[in-house]
């Protein structure tokens, strides 16, 4: 399932996307959001790289704070 935001720019978040970000978002690491998700701490920074690059924020805290605003998670 895609979910899309539509401003001036549009992306979409995969469901696994959205699952790690919230964990993030919830303040766990990438090492604590790679165990609840039984992936690794890597497979997690590049999910959070690949949000960021969609959304074109400039760090972690811009990120989650536009993926709230475009009411995403």
């Amino acid at each position: 399932m895609f979910r899309r935001f539509s401003h001036d720019n549009t992306f979409s978040l995969t469901n696994r996307e959205t699952e790690v970000v919230r964990l993030i978002a919830n303040g766990l690491s990438a090492k604590e959001a790679a165990i609840r998700l039984d992936i690794a701490p890597c497979t997690v920074e590049r999910h959070v790289e690949n949000v960021r690059l969609k959304t074109r924020t400039h760090n972690r805290a811009h990120m989650i704070a536009q993926v709230i605003t475009a009411q995403l998670i």
